[in-house]
């Protein structure tokens, strides 16, 4: 419990910290900032597993107070069964995990150029439909 409250209050702090370092205008020049956020990126995690793991250690030995031990409450699943079905979600969150990032690193990796696209002031910067064709097409542009 006390991990759970003292990573929420370094996150709250953290949070604090970097609006008092933009209101000053120095956020982006505080590197210790930058360290310490990149630090903090698993700390949500890890306060989300010590709240649980107190959960859990502390309802022993009720599922149900007063009505359910955990001992009673033990599924008929036999580990082989539920090795799999972890096997399976862990093959399919690191799939979705690795598509994720290797699509936000493609397009952190894409280059700047100024002046590439610029927009010209005969079209409109946001089409009012759903495709941009018939907002196109009445402006007597080219869709």
């Amino acid at each position: 419990f006390r991990v759970m409250v003292g990573v929420g209050l370094a996150m709250i702090g953290l949070g604090l910290w970097t609006l008092f370092l933009r209101w000053r205008r120095t956020l982006y020049d505080a590197p210790w900032t930058h360290r310490a956020a990149v630090l903090m990126g698993p700390a949500g995690f890890v306060a989300v597993l010590a709240g649980w793991i107190t959960t859990e250690v502390g309802r022993q030995p009720w599922t149900v107070y007063g009505l359910l031990t955990t001992a009673h409450s033990v599924s008929p699943i036999d580990a082989a069964a539920v090795g799999a079905s972890l096997l399976a979600f862990i093959v399919v969150y690191f799939a979705l995990f690795g598509a994720g990032t290797f699509y936000i690193l493609r397009l952190m990796n894409k280059r700047v150029v100024p002046g590439a696209e610029e927009l010209s002031p005969d079209e409109p910067i946001r089409a009012a439909g759903i495709t941009p064709a018939p907002v196109m097409k009445e402006a007597g542009g080219t869709p």
